[in-house]
């Protein structure tokens, strides 16, 4: 393939998975026991084939590639060949090996793993933090199902040299594998954007309590100032390190407060179908554009945009049903009052028409070492040991 055109990083896309952030501190959790009794794979070399699934020649011809990937985009990728995973998900089995491994550079985190499972046709290219806005969840997704045919007809090498050249063409030769220092990835932010949520759901219910206990004056004003500038105030310094401006923490914190604000006070009054509504509608639909849809963002504004609509829809829904029922109980009642209004307008008319004509009627309307076939010197028995980068799980799998 020819080298990789000059273009800006692209943001990853949207694609089914959890939050890599808090996917990461789970699957850490998770995985623990194993990490400890020391079952995982250790990645130490370029290509790590325990089952020999690659002749030797194969194997040099695969681990030469990578090398070359390193040299010329500072991409430190690694392929690990299992017949399989026992059962694991290969998502978390990758995910495992990974963490173990720390591929890539610490504070580059510019690690690559690709994960083959032949005997359960399934494969996993995990990408580290740094590498996430050149490998999108979509763009791996379509790595790995290119190759899904050779993967069939048992031609590992082939497939396995064809998403290392996808890999080359998709990193640009410059390589700035992670963000500047002074830029969060996506999951930091997605993270943020969930403290701004928690806090202006608090914020917002103690706000409606200070009114429920009939604090007023001075008191009221200084209760609602602490519970309106202090979370964005610790929001702002805590980004300060961050790409995110603080115009854009401020407003997005103040649009939130005031939607569970309302939520609450409706509550306050009795209004339980509105209060309810607003609060749940808005911590779900953000849930489900934030996390659930896998929106790769790096600013606040769009992360309330992806988490505007689905909280508009979930709103609207409830809301809508809600009007429903109420319109047609209100017209039920009116219906009744204008029944009873006819009639009694119309015996009114019936009983005074004998005495004249005048009547009324009124109606309202109220991943183990490498092979021992490859030859010491070779590039397949380089030294692949990680140098402490991460991933939060970002990255594919396929089936073939």
């Amino acid at each position: 393939m020819g080298g990789a055109p000059d273009r800006p990083a692209a943001r990853p896309t949207a694609v089914l998975g959890g939050l890599h952030m808090v996917k990461a501190v789970l699957l850490s959790l998770l995985l623990l026991p194993t990490l400890v009794l020391g079952s995982v794979p250790s990645i130490t070399r370029p290509v790590t084939d325990p089952q020999g699934l690659l002749s030797a020649q194969e194997m040099e011809s695969v681990a030469q590639a990578l090398v070359k990937l390193r040299a010329e985009r500072q991409v430190q990728m690694a392929v690990l060949l299992v017949d399989t995973t026992d059962g694991q998900p290969i998502e978390d089995f990758a995910h495992e090996v990974f963490s173990a491994w720390k591929g890539g550079d610490a504070g580059r985190d510019n690690g690559l793993l690709l994960v083959i499972a032949k005997g359960d046709r399934r494969s996993r290219l995990e990408v580290g933090y740094g590498l996430e806005p050149y490998l999108t969840d979509g763009e791996t997704k379509t790595l790995l199902h290119a190759q899904g045919p050779l993967l069939g007809k048992g031609r590992i090498a082939d497939a396995l040299l064809s998403i290392i050249a996808g890999v080359h063409e998709q990193v640009p030769e410059a390589g700035p594998l992670s963000p500047p220092a002074n830029s969060w990835p996506p999951q930091a932010v997605r993270a943020l954007f969930y403290a701004m949520l928690a806090a202006a759901f608090v914020a917002a219910g103690l706000g409606v309590r200070c009114l429920a206990v009939g604090l007023k004056g001075p008191r009221l004003a200084g209760a609602a100032a602490l519970l309106v500038a202090l979370p964005p105030a610790v929001l702002v310094a805590v980004a300060a390190s961050s790409q995110l401006s603080a115009v854009s923490i401020v407003l997005g914190y103040g649009g939130m407060l005031a939607v569970f604000f309302a939520g609450w006070f409706a509550c306050w009054r009795e209004q339980w179908a509105l209060g309810v509504i607003l609060l749940g509608s808005t911590v779900l639909g953000s849930t489900l554009g934030v996390a659930v849809l896998q929106q790769g963002t790096e600013t606040v504004g769009d992360l309330l945009l992806i988490a505007g609509i689905p909280s508009l829809f979930i709103f609207l829904g409830p809301a809508g049903l809600v009007l429903v029922v109420k319109g047609i109980r209100r017209l039920s009642r009116q219906g009744g009052s204008w029944s009873r209004e006819v009639s009694v307008s119309w015996g009114s008319s019936s009983s005074s028409s004998s005495t004249g004509w005048s009547s009324s009627s009124s109606s309202s309307y109220d991943s183990s070492s490498s092979s021992s076939s490859s030859d010491s010197s070779s590039s397949s028995s380089s030294d692949w040991s990680g140098g402490g980068g991460s991933s939060g799980g970002g990255g594919s799998s396929d089936s073939w």
